[in-house]
């Protein structure tokens, strides 16, 4: 027998395609989780959280970085108590008094650095084998794979469904975003204006 019975069970018209994606991206999750916390030192959500608070999260409140990381509040108060206990964030209170705000220190920020470096070394040895030619083919099919997942996230969060942001290790700079270029911001642009 050449085919597992949960191939019957599915109607892909590239089941190899599908198959080596998804074994692809788990294997770069694994990887990159791995060397992220390492370089940081920390476990579970903390690389993640730390990198997002570097982007695009300054001063966010304890709430927003739970959405982002999809995080019960209880579960970011914990993480963000853990972070701050080693000195990487810093809590103070926001504008209304009732939000907490979490911001990286210096050190948190290093880290956040390393871990980032630390997974972009992951996908570097992925792609490094491949010609100019080919990292922009792969490029385009990437960005029109990421506008497809964001449409699929937005449609199930209209529906009630929640789940961690597609973005939330992103590097805004290398994605375009600054420029307009980012495929999860095109998508989500376009989500939220139907």
């Amino acid at each position: 027998m050449t085919h597992s019975y949960n191939n019957q069970m599915t109607a892909s018209a590239n089941p190899r395609l599908d198959n080596l994606l998804a074994a692809l991206s788990l294997g770069l999750v694994d990887e990159g989780d791995a060397a992220m916390e390492r370089a940081t030192g920390l476990a579970g959500a903390g690389p993640v959280a730390l990198l997002a608070l570097d982007e695009f999260l300054a001063g966010t409140s304890v709430g927003r970085l739970a959405e982002v990381l999809d995080l019960t509040h209880s579960g970011a108060v914990r993480l963000v108590t853990q972070l701050e206990g080693v000195g990487l964030v810093t809590r103070r209170a926001g504008r209304d008094r009732r939000r907490v705000e979490v911001t990286l220190t210096a050190a948190g920020r290093r880290r956040a650095r390393a871990g980032r470096a630390a997974r972009d070394e992951v996908i570097r040895t992925t792609t490094s084998g491949l010609t100019e030619h080919e990292a922009a083919g792969l490029e385009e099919l990437l960005a029109r794979l990421v506008e497809a997942r964001v449409a699929v996230r937005f449609a199930r969060r209209r529906d009630g469904e929640t789940g961690p942001w597609l973005c939330r290790t992103c590097d805004t700079t290398a994605c375009g975003r600054p420029e307009d270029r980012c495929p999860a911001q095109g998508a989500a642009q376009r989500a939220t204006s139907q």
